[in-house]
């Protein structure tokens, strides 16, 4: 492996050349929130004293096993992802590919990717968000990073304890741009054409960011893939605070978050999302809380944006009859999200109802809705309709699916055995080129939305 060394404001730093890429791994871009520092938001790491090593992924976020991030890797068998002694609640971390076929005095575009998995699951470095063929393909500087999640994510820790912050988890996102903000130039990157692009709860992270003050000068576009924020209100985020003391009570007679471990602030976690009974990951008990010393009511009408869904996210929540949510306990968790069902559309006794409601509700009508609301002109709107009805696993366009498209995976798809049509290629290469152009040149070449008319279908 060849190395690579660049002198930045922050310090040396010695990466490695990988295919057509610069790459950089494991940078810290804030002080690890452990200690004084846990239960607090980020702080920003401007500088390290001796050369760093950036060739290998540091530790990821504590989490609970991700079978869907098994799923989409090269190794789908492998039932244990993220490895426990791969996480870490020092884990703010993030990574960087350049491309090297770049001129080098150009200042190239720059992508920073957001990852999915309900503020419960996902990291920078999982394979699925692996994006060094979009980087080549496109000629954009694409960053991941690492945010907490979950409870040490999104818990509303003030409530607890006043010297704690909330939205952990979103001041770690926030920090994140501020040092791509900072530094980004020393890799060859233009600050003053970012990109914010994530995918479920990463596109509902950077929805939340559009209305948080400090992050709003950060970035000038924003991609949302399949994911539209519900803000947590600070009365209810009151009440789940109290109902994890609770939970951390009964299990360790303590009411003191600092006593715990990590793993005994897992296994908490575990026990206290246990009590609110199933719900297909559809309600998210620990999420973005609005908060009106920090945020705007609403998001300013001054980015570009490019927004989409598959077409049937559902079936990746409900993916058959066996794996459906009682009919009352899924009216249930529809209506804690604020949705009521029309029964006599959807037929929410069946698996086949239920995923239908879920990819109406949840997915296309909040993104029209929001569209809609979104009162800048140049906005897009997209529909992922790809399916392999003859495969074992691609049957249906579902949650998550298009990811490997947007990002070039053909490598996920063979693992998984699916032959690589000329029509798959070619359909990778125009959803890397849309992409590609919407980073690059903040439009693309299609219609602007207007209506539901207006949708762009990838099929």
């Amino acid at each position: 492996m060849i190395s690579i060394t660049r002198h930045t404001k922050a310090g040396t730093i010695i990466g490695q050349i990988k295919q057509n890429c610069e790459t950089y791994f494991g940078i810290p871009y804030a002080y690890p929130p452990i200690n004084e520092r846990r239960f607090k938001h980020a702080e920003l790491k401007t500088s390290w004293p001796e050369p760093l090593i950036a060739d290998a992924f540091k530790t990821v976020p504590l989490q609970p096993f991700n079978k869907l991030e098994a799923f989409f890797s090269t190794h789908p068998d492998d039932l244990n992802v993220p490895k426990p002694e791969h996480q870490s609640e020092d884990c703010l971390y993030l990574n960087i590919w350049k491309p090297l076929t770049a001129s080098p005095n150009k200042k190239l575009p720059v992508m920073i990717w957001f990852y999915g998995g309900g503020y419960m699951n996902g990291h920078g470095s999982a394979e699925l968000y692996n994006p060094q063929a979009f980087a080549e393909h496109a000629q954009v500087i694409v960053v991941t990073f690492n945010y907490r999640l979950g409870v040490l994510g999104y818990l509303n820790f003030n409530e607890i304890n006043n010297h704690y912050d909330m939205n952990c988890g979103l001041s770690d996102q926030r920090t994140a741009l501020q040092w791509v903000h900072h530094f980004i130039d020393d890799f060859g990157g233009d600050i003053h054409n970012i990109t914010l692009c994530g995918q479920s709860a990463g596109a509902m992270s950077i929805q939340a960011l559009m209305q948080v003050k400090a992050a709003q000068p950060l970035f000038q576009k924003a991609v949302l893939m399949s994911g539209t924020l519900r803000f947590d209100s600070q009365n209810h985020s009151k009440a789940v605070a109290q109902h994890f003391l609770n939970t951390i009570n009964t299990l360790y007679h303590t009411t003191n978050l600092a006593d715990l471990s990590s793993p005994q602030m897992m296994h908490a976690m575990t026990e206290d999302l246990a009590q609110y009974g199933p719900s297909k990951g559809l309600e998210l008990i620990y999420s973005p809380i609005f908060d009106e010393s920090t945020m705007v009511d609403t998001p300013p009408d001054k980015w570009p944006v490019l927004v989409g869904f598959t077409e049937q996210e559902g079936d990746c929540y409900v993916r058959n009859e066996s794996r459906k949510l009682a009919p009352e306990r899924f009216l249930t968790v529809m209506h804690h999200n604020h949705i009521t069902v029309d029964t006599n559309t959807f037929d929410v006794t069946t698996g086949k109802g239920q995923s239908e409601a879920i990819t109406h509700y949840e997915f296309k009508q909040p993104a029209l809705r929001w569209l809609n609301d979104y009162q800048q002109t140049q906005k897009w709107l997209y529909c992922f309709n790809w399916a392999a009805p003859d495969s074992n696993h691609f049957k249906t366009p579902y949650h998550i699916l298009d990811v490997i498209f947007w990002l070039g995976h053909t490598d996920i798809l063979r693992a998984h055995h699916l032959p690589l049509t000329p029509h798959t290629h070619t359909l990778m290469q125009q959803m890397m080129d849309t992409l590609g152009q919407f980073v690059t040149e903040g439009h693309v070449d299609r219609p602007v939305y207007t209506t539901i008319e207006d949708a762009y279908i990838f099929e």
